[in-house]
């Protein structure tokens, strides 16, 4: 391959580009002179936003071993989730996420976190094909899969695809192999294309399509309601794959898919004009066949009819949000901006019935307009300064401004958004409202000062949230909003410490205070942290690596909120408390080339038949051996 021909492949840039352009067509040119073979360094990707926003950065695939071993999203998000005690199920943010749509969304988001979205779409620029394959074997039947594939066929065209798959073996009540609890795929297909005689204009193109199926379980079936067993054995929250649950037979599904487009076309090197066509849809479902007269009725009693004590209980909703936006936007030496006119056509239908005799259904057809903008600047060669707007006809807006130096990162938004279709209309014969709710409303401010030095890191953070006309589901799991305002606090201190050039001791300390006239409506541990110790060794030009430690993570009690299969949603109870507890994990990664491998045993300071919890009824993970590969092939 030529240089010419090698910096042709740099065609995502624009005339505005200039001087990155300039730094990757030297780096390749550097490359095959050296002749260079096929590698992470000959790889890289890039996302969406950096088009639109005309920050043009890529970045190389990741091929350090660090922390693969946190394998579940539980220890991936750092423990800052709630979920049900395995991968796959039920998941929320412990901490108040800030919307990114001020409009309407369906309000079934308890698996968001396993579909992935166009804004999460790489696009990548190879000179090879690209493989990517993960595969991690968690204790008691848990598996992820993750692969992605990608090539350029030519300088002008760019197609890829990813498959993850969830398959989670059930980790209370467990029968047999292959009793699973949840089965989940996720693919999409993306790329671009640039004319060869029009290359001004660019095409990123992606589809998405998800299908999740969980087998609810309700929790532990508390011992205190269950006989006692003839042996004479003790019943516990802890028997694990020998525990009592709830609910049999009763299953949540969620179906969404998608089609993404984005084009850009160069007027000249400071304007462009540009257009984003999105179209998704979510199909969110619940099944059960209960009978009141078991244990189904402290699942169901005082939100299913209780005339009859058997029935079917069927909950459907259908979403769809067609969506089209057109902007201009350019750049010069100092600043980007783009501003921009979007519509979203939006159609939201719920079936609910249970029985034969009862059904109900409701369906909103809705079309909201917005206009936005966002202006980047270059302040110095390290400091930046980024602010955004977004308004909705109706009154709700987004304001946000973000600044990043060497030093100091913050960050402060202010945001108006719609309540969700289901917290403003829910019908079933147990229960429903139209709820008639106010626009939410929050403040949110997030700091960071950064200092470091050969061997310390020293990063004090803040994180405040002030949130008005809270939206959320009481102890009748019912949608409720607070009628004053929820403060939260968060300081913390993210601390590493070089102990020796190859010992590293990294720590991440939170303390949550939550104030304000409807404090009570919000729940947070009060205390969190995280720690690592763990020894590294590079050697053979980074080609070899071992990273073996010890993490341990500690919170302190509270009262986390329960779930709702039903309605897929956490809600707020004050009967459980989940006690403090501390979990240890050990674990080595390791890396020989471009092959990846690790091994984890998770909570090695289980003692007997003792454990945590992550939500009412439901216990975090036992002690149990992880192991998992990760294989990049780079031609």
């Amino acid at each position: 391959m030529s240089v010419s021909a090698q910096n042709d492949l740099n065609s995502f840039s624009n005339g505005a580009d200039s001087l990155l352009q300039a730094r990757m067509n030297a780096r390749d040119a550097e490359a095959l002179r050296n002749k260079e073979s096929y590698s992470a360094k000959s790889t890289r990707f890039t996302y969406e936003r950096n088009f639109k926003y005309n920050n043009i950065v890529f970045q190389n695939p990741d091929t350090i071993p660090d922390n693969m071993h946190r394998v579940s999203y539980y220890e991936s998000n750092n423990y800052l989730i709630q979920n049900l005690g395995n991968i796959g199920t039920a998941q929320r943010s412990l901490f108040y996420e800030v919307p990114k749509v001020i409009g309407r969304t369906s309000g079934y988001n308890a698996y968001n976190p396993f579909y992935t979205t166009p804004d999460q779409i790489r696009y990548y620029d190879t000179r090879s094909p690209y493989t990517d394959i993960k595969a991690y074997f968690a204790g008691g039947g848990r598996a992820i899969t993750d692969i992605t594939f990608t090539l350029n066929d030519s300088t002008q065209f760019n197609i890829g695809g990813s498959f993850k798959a969830l398959r989670a073996e059930k980790q209370l009540a467990y029968l047999t192999r292959g009793d699973r609890q949840v089965t989940s795929n996720d693919w999409n297909i993306f790329g671009f294309y640039r004319p060869q005689k029009l290359k001004k204009y660019l095409l990123l193109f992606n589809t998405t399509q998800f299908k999740h199926t969980v087998q609810e379980q309700g929790g532990i079936i508390d011992p205190a309601l269950q006989p006692e067993p003839p042996n004479g054995d003790a019943l516990s929250f802890f028997d694990y794959e020998d525990a009592n649950v709830y609910l049999d037979g009763a299953d949540s599904y969620d179906k969404r898919g998608g089609l993404h487009l984005y084009q850009q076309y160069d007027l000249d090197s400071i304007f462009q004009v540009y257009h984003t066509l999105d179209y998704v849809q979510q199909i969110a479902r619940y099944n059960d066949d209960y009978d009141l007269r078991g244990y189904d009725r402290y699942i169901y009693d005082d939100v299913v009819n209780t005339e009859d004590s058997t029935r079917t209980i069927n909950d459907r909703n259908f979403f769809s949000d067609f969506s089209n936006e057109f902007g201009l936007k350019g750049r010069t030496k100092k600043f980007s901006y783009t501003a921009y006119y979007r519509n979203r056509i939006l159609k939201n239908e719920s079936l609910r019935s249970s029985s034969e005799a009862y059904s109900s259904a409701m369906e909103a057809n809705e079309v909201e307009h917005y206009v936005g903008g966002t202006l980047r600047q270059q302040i110095t060669p390290k400091v930046f300064l980024k602010a955004t707007g977004e308004f909705m006809f109706d009154g709700n807006y987004l304001i946000e401004g973000d600044f990043s130096s060497d030093w100091f990162d913050a960050k402060y938004s202010r945001v108006v958004s719609q309540p969700s279709f289901l917290a403003d209309f829910y019908f079933q014969d147990g229960r429903n409202w139209i709820s008639g709710f106010e626009n939410e409303t929050s403040d949110n401010l997030e700091g960071t000062i950064k200092i470091s030095s050969n061997r310390v890191s020293f990063r004090p953070f803040l994180r405040f949230n002030r949130i008005s006309n809270y939206i959320f589901f009481n102890q009748d799991r019912v949608a409720e909003q607070a009628n004053s305002d929820i403060i939260l606090l968060t300081p913390g201190l993210h601390f590493d410490y070089a102990i020796t050039p190859k010992l590293k001791w990294s720590n991440s300390v939170r303390y949550n205070s939550i104030s304000g006239g409807s404090a009570s409506n919000y729940k947070l541990p009060q205390f969190m942290a995280l720690s690592q110790l763990a020894f590294k060794n590079v050697i053979f030009d980074g080609k070899m690596i071992v990273h073996t430690g010890i993490d341990v993570f500690y919170q302190t009690e509270y009262e986390p909120l329960a779930y709702d299969p039903i309605i897929q949603q956490f809600y707020l109870q004050d009967s459980f408390v989940s006690d403090d507890f501390a979990k240890i994990d050990l674990f080595v990664n390791f890396k020989v080339g471009n092959f990846m491998i690790l091994a984890k045993m998770g909570h090695v300071n289980q003692l007997g038949t003792n454990g945590y919890f992550i939500s009412p009824n439901y216990t975090g993970a036992r002690r149990t051996l992880d192991l998992g590969v990760r294989w990049l092939f780079f031609d």
